[in-house]
């Protein structure tokens, strides 16, 4: 468990891509001592995991690394983004929703994409359209 939680793997998302292979050398096991020990953790609700796309999740990650700006949260989202599994993404993406720092950072993106969208004064302008106006 230690090694999922603070080896060079993690990321600040809690989620992260190990082939088991790699685990095994880094831990100097065997590689059927490590699938047997992931096994338990999976198994003890301490991590789930993809074995198609060898990734791992720390469960409740969010409960103890959720401190940051909303800033910081949007590069959580972006992080949650590259899981390829989908079973985890949608995991993960659940529980850092249901933060302070998921929710804030949520509320920036729609607040951003709210912003770029042409207002209805200025949509159909030609001083808008100006290359003046068009540089800043």
């Amino acid at each position: 468990m230690h090694y999922y939680v603070s080896g060079p793997h993690q990321t600040s998302c809690g989620c992260s891509q190990i082939k088991p292979a790699y685990a095994a050398a880094d831990l100097l096991w065997p590689l059927e001592k490590y699938l047997g020990y992931r096994g338990k953790l999976a198994d003890a609700g301490l991590i789930s995991f993809d074995a198609a796309t060898d990734e791992i999740y720390i469960e409740r990650w969010f409960k103890h690394h959720c401190k940051g700006s909303w800033k910081f949260g949007k590069g959580l989202m972006t992080q949650i983004c590259k899981i390829e599994s989908d079973q985890l993404r949608e995991q993960v993406e659940t529980e850092f929703a249901s933060t302070d720092i998921g929710m804030q950072a949520m509320e920036a993106q729609a607040a951003e994409k709210e912003g770029s969208k042409p207002s209805i004064a200025n949509d159909h302008s030609r001083l808008a359209s100006t290359r003046l106006m068009q540089r800043i």
